[in-house]
């Protein structure tokens, strides 16, 4: 079993744009960043169509994700998110599970380790995802990150939430894995080999 993450980058380091909310969850300018692959809707099958994506969706046995992830996107999930997995939701505001058709989301009060230590319990002979910015960083922070690919498109936004701003001041080692150059993106993946 292993962990991962996988998130569309601006050149400058972005993972969304000014003033996410929402109604507007990538920000004023930040859906430039997911011009690369079909989301008209959050559908897995449609999602998975796209070789990048197929591989994520392949591996995925349970995801932890940020309250901020979960706020700025549910509503355009619908009632079947594309997940198809639980999904554990950090957050310090205790509410019901949300559940809906293939995925349920539970909300953790408890922590990072607690949220990290519930999915690997969820899940048997497959792999846990971090998805969105503050989840990554969290995974880097604590060392449980095992791989890390980002979608860099051509663009640079200048403001918004940049995605390693937030992790600790420990050098943290990478070696790239794979570079594969698509329409408008440049998917990068690397192993992360920990921190000195």
């Amino acid at each position: 079993m292993a962990t991962y993450a996988s998130i569309s980058t601006s050149l400058d380091g972005y993972y969304v744009g000014p003033n996410p909310s929402p109604h507007q969850p990538m920000g004023d300018t930040g859906f430039a960043l997911h011009n690369w692959f079909a989301h008209d809707r959050a559908d897995r099958q449609q999602l998975s169509a796209d070789d990048i994506l197929r591989e994520d969706f392949e591996r995925l046995g349970a995801m932890i994700m940020g309250r901020d992830s979960y706020e700025h996107a549910q509503a355009a999930w619908g009632p079947r998110p594309p997940f198809e997995v639980p999904v554990f939701v950090l957050t310090h505001r205790s509410r019901p599970d949300d559940v809906r058709e293939g995925s349920t989301f539970h909300f953790v009060t408890e922590g990072f380790s607690a949220a990290l230590q519930r999915a690997h319990d969820a899940v048997s002979g497959t792999d846990v995802a971090f998805h969105g910015g503050g989840a990554i960083q969290q995974a880097i922070t604590h060392g449980v990150l095992d791989e890390l690919q980002l979608h860099v498109v051509p663009v640079l936004l200048r403001q918004g939430r940049r995605l390693f701003d937030e992790v600790s001041d420990q050098l943290v080692n990478l070696e790239q894995a794979r570079v594969i150059k698509g329409n408008g993106v440049t998917h990068l993946k690397y192993r992360v080999l920990g921190a000195d």
